[in-house]
């Protein structure tokens, strides 16, 4: 009869005992949620600031150019993309307190070598030993791009219509449509990595295009369009 006592006795005494390891451990009690970033940093991208002519990027609190400056990312400098929009902008963690957005067509993947300014050696003005003999005022009849114009037009030729996929030289870039095949000439629409255009003429150096989706018509420079079929 002691044996079964004291068996009883030493049992209660275990069951306290992990009773009292399971309370102290924690174990069945709801842990706390620690403050943390809305994104993890696995699931952001670093992406570079890369300017032409070596200016900081301006970071807005919405996605457009407008009166929402609220910061200067330097060239060069590394950001944590989160997304993409449609529109040609990117959204990133800015200062660590939320949310900003830059245009996308000035990031790049890799870090861009430092920007090197060449100061051109002024050449002195010659001094001319004699007046020079006047010239009548005669105007050019076109200008210098004009006349690049009316060479590149003087190539076009109407071919079996086929679709072409836009792939600009950089993966979060786009490329312009223009109205004619000139870099300067008015840009009538941007198209980012993948789009689909129609081609339906072509001069030496450009594809006469038509947007599917908008039935809008002009050229693409052939450098930046992948033929599909």
């Amino acid at each position: 009869m002691n044996r079964k006592l004291l068996s009883l006795v030493l049992a209660l005494a275990l069951l306290l005992g992990l009773a009292a390891a399971v309370a102290e451990s924690g174990i069945g009690t709801a842990a706390s949620s620690p403050n943390s970033y809305t994104y993890l940093d696995q699931s952001v991208m670093t992406m570079y600031v890369y300017t032409d002519n070596g200016q900081g990027l301006n970071v807005r609190s919405t996605p457009y150019v407008g009166e929402n400056i609220i910061g200067l990312a330097p060239y060069g400098s590394k950001l944590s993309v989160i997304r993409f929009l449609d529109n040609g902008w990117a959204c990133i963690k800015w200062d660590k307190i939320g949310e900003a957005y830059v245009q996308s067509r000035f990031l790049q993947w890799f870090e861009p070598a430092p920007l090197v300014v060449v100061t051109p050696t002024p050449i002195p003005t010659a001094i001319p030993t004699i007046a020079p003999t006047a010239r009548p005022n005669v105007l050019p009849a076109y200008t210098d791009t004009m006349a690049e114009l009316n060479k590149e037009f003087r190539t076009a030729r109407l071919i079996t219509p086929f679709v072409v996929q836009v792939r600009p030289s950089r993966a979060s870039g786009w490329v312009n449509m223009r109205w004619a095949p000139s870099k300067d000439a008015e840009v009538l629409a941007t198209y980012r990595s993948g789009s689909q255009l129609t081609v339906i003429a072509e001069t030496q150096s450009w594809y006469q295009v038509a947007d599917p989706n908008t039935e809008a018509t002009g050229f693409i420079m052939k450098n930046y369009v992948v033929r599909q079929y």
